[in-house]
């Protein structure tokens, strides 16, 4: 279901102009043009989306497991406070679609957006002005947005100038051409570069869906969630400061460490459950 709303998200424009573009030889098949009958002309306000920069999830720089028979026992870190955040979190990263499971990872960040239609593009593609949190962290996250353009595209029709709150799937920046129908731009061919989401519904967070989870993971499913975590610097050993000997000077030359904060850098890390 995922392939084929970005599909309908993306190509369908290009159908459009493609189709467009077509129509003129076709035509000529049939009858040839004379100065009477001129050949017909391609869609000149035709909406054109091709993708630009494809929606990319961080890496993990480290992999945990998660052992539900440790959970809650001595000195183990399998808590059920633990468990709870961690399925929060994929929860978060997976959405409903009509795949075999009934749900699918999602191909980028998942944020709540709030908008208001300015321009409906067809297709329940939507030009809109919206906002949204950031999400993840700032060097490889969705940065968050207030009152920017973008392209949305719903799971079902609304009015021009209605808005709204939804849950998007960042799917990345495509490029745009369409003729604007809004003031003050209304009637100008635009060519532009914007952030674009699909309205997606994540899978439930709740005690009955972790339930759920926890027995399918005890049954062998393979399971695993990415989340940024505080770990001890290795550059500065956790100090949050390098040292440098000076000549002639007992104490060293504390400078401090670029690559964490008071010794605690966050990296990207995929932890897997296992029974």
């Amino acid at each position: 279901m995922i392939t084929r709303s970005l599909l309908l998200f993306v190509a369908f424009g290009l159908m459009t102009h493609a189709s467009a573009q077509t129509a003129a030889p076709a035509a000529k098949k049939a009858t040839e043009p004379t100065s009477e009958t001129a050949a017909p002309k391609a869609d000149e306000d035709a909406t054109i989306i091709t993708p630009f920069r494809p929606a990319q999830l961080p890496v993990a720089k480290e992999t945990h497991t998660f052992q539900l028979a440790k959970l809650n026992k001595l000195q183990a870190t399998e808590t059920t406070r633990e468990l709870q955040r961690l399925y929060s979190a994929y929860a978060n990263q997976n959405i409903v679609d009509g795949s075999p499971a009934g749900f699918s990872k999602a191909l980028g960040f998942i944020a709540t957006i709030t908008y208001v239609v300015h321009q409906d593009l067809g297709d329940n593609r939507y030009f809109v002005k919206a906002s949204w949190p950031a999400v993840g962290s700032i060097k490889d996250g969705l940065p968050a947005a207030t009152d920017a353009y973008c392209i949305l595209l719903l799971d079902h029709p609304v009015a021009v100038g209605s808005s709204g709150k939804a849950n998007g799937m960042h799917v990345g920046m495509v490029s745009i051409q369409f003729t604007a129908k809004f003031p003050p731009l209304d009637g100008k061919r635009l060519t532009m570069r914007r952030d674009a989401f699909l309205e997606c519904t994540p899978l439930e967070d709740s005690p009955a869906a972790l339930q759920k989870f926890a027995t399918e993971i005890l049954q062998g499913s393979s399971y695993s969630v990415t989340t940024l975590e505080k770990v001890t610097c290795k550059t500065c050993g956790g100090l949050g400061f390098t040292r440098e000997a000076q000549k002639g000077k007992l104490e060293d030359k504390r400078t401090p460490c670029t690559e964490c904060e008071s010794g605690k850098s966050t990296i990207t890390v995929e932890t897997k459950f296992i029974p």
